[in-house]
């Protein structure tokens, strides 16, 4: 299916155009026209779109619900957006090998883990904002938050500082490969494949170093368990290093820029420590950094009153989820005391983001400390530019200034 298809393609099944920048400014009321539309229905090329919260929280609960895993599917290949060497990823992975694998790594990836890492966060951030703010403009995105978080996940996995720029560079051409979107093209495909390759070769002989000579880090814990496959342990290494880096690079910017264009909210933020907890989760649910799910049917599967037949894929809108209002009043507004904030920006059912509390930490550190420094903090002229995908929710740079 060429690229042209699939926007068409796309573009019926959302009721909106995805490539254009009325939507990349501001998805949430292209969805809300969407949810109001028909929260649930399927699209011409044979894939279901849901953009009600509590249809999406169905959705990604019911384990009727999965990875094909080598069934056929009766949707766009470009919806799968990758390859069958993914199965090894905890994230497309159905029970019970899913089970197994999440409770291993469960095991050694927990809170202790994730504290032990605060310290070196702390230190990250005063040193990337000591060298932003030298200048008078800087790039919360070139300058903070992709630099920390990708420092962060490999301080976590135990990646040697030579090898980042390397890993980082396949993690981006994979990630352009699988975003369900209209964009993919052959291209895009191929460099997705060998990108994949790279990966599963540098993260095995990486695992291979840390079993042989073990450190304080995930990836000699993991190097360790009986559990694991080499190929789910490959597997885990590539997913915890590509999520663990993104989703904490887009939470930080896109806060950035809710905290800057709220003063109000700001002000708050500031004021009140004792809110960072519910104001972190409001800025997730306000501008999620992962904005939808795919799941496929697994068999035959009633949805209220739809029927999704086996084989058929499920586009799951967490980012409209997060903003129907039959779940969160008034949710076009910024609110940092929101009560119940049962937002998906982390997913929801078994899938349910391991990385969150890192992420979490990471994000709430790296806030208070930037808005600390510059209450004022202020966005340069100019038109900010998101990135070209559905999945990810994300600026590709966001300059601004400290006004003294």
């Amino acid at each position: 299916m060429t690229g042209t298809t699939l926007h068409e393609v796309f573009t019926d099944a959302l009721g909106f155009d995805p490539a254009s920048p009325g939507f990349r400014d501001n998805p949430y009321q292209h969805y809300a026209r969407l949810r109001e539309r028909n929260p649930v229905h399927r699209g011409s090329a044979g894939f279901w779109v849901v953009s009600g919260y509590d249809r999406c929280v169905e959705v990604l609960a019911d384990q009727r619900f999965g990875h094909p895993q080598g069934r056929p599917v009766h949707t766009p290949d470009a919806l799968l957006g990758g390859s069958a060497d993914q199965d090894n990823f905890l994230l497309f992975m159905n029970p019970p090998q899913h089970t197994r694998v999440r409770a291993a790594v469960r095991r050694v990836f927990g809170p202790a883990f994730v504290n032990r890492l605060r310290p070196y966060v702390e230190r990250e951030i005063e040193r990337l904002l000591d060298a932003a703010f030298a200048a008078p403009e800087f790039d919360v995105i070139g300058s903070l938050a992709h630099p920390l978080s990708l420092a962060t996940v490999c301080e976590l996995l135990g990646v040697p500082d030579g090898d980042r720029p390397m890993v980082m560079a396949a993690a981006q051409d994979f990630l352009a490969g699988i975003d369900p979107t209209f964009a993919l093209t052959d291209e895009r495909g191929a460099r997705r494949d060998a990108a994949l390759a790279t990966l599963d070769e540098y993260f095995g002989n990486l695992l291979a170093r840390k079993r042989d000579d073990p450190a304080e880090d995930l990836l000699s814990a993991l190097a360790t368990l009986d559990d694991l496959d080499p190929r789910e342990l490959r597997g885990t290494g590539i997913l915890m290093f590509i999520a663990g880096h993104g989703t904490t690079t887009n939470l930080i910017g896109n806060g950035t820029l809710a905290l800057i264009r709220h003063p109000a909210e700001r002000e708050q933020f500031l004021a009140e420590p004792g809110i960072a907890v519910t104001a972190l989760e409001e800025l997730l649910r306000f501008d999620a950094p992962s904005q939808l799910t795919v799941r496929t049917a697994l068999e035959d599967v009633a949805l209220g009153e739809h029927h999704i037949a086996e084989g058929e894929q499920v586009l799951v809108l967490r980012g409209a989820a997060n903003h129907d209002p039959a779940r969160f009043a008034d949710p076009g507004r910024l609110e940092l005391t929101r009560p119940d904030n049962k937002h998906l920006a982390f997913g929801s059912g078994i899938h349910r983001c391991l990385g969150a509390p890192l992420a979490r930490m990471e994000g709430g550190l790296a806030l208070r400390a930037l808005f600390t420094r510059a209450p004022d903090l202020a966005v340069l002229p100019g038109q900010l530019s998101y990135r070209d995908s559905l999945l990810i929710r994300g600026l590709t740079a966001l300059p601004v200034t400290a006004r003294r």
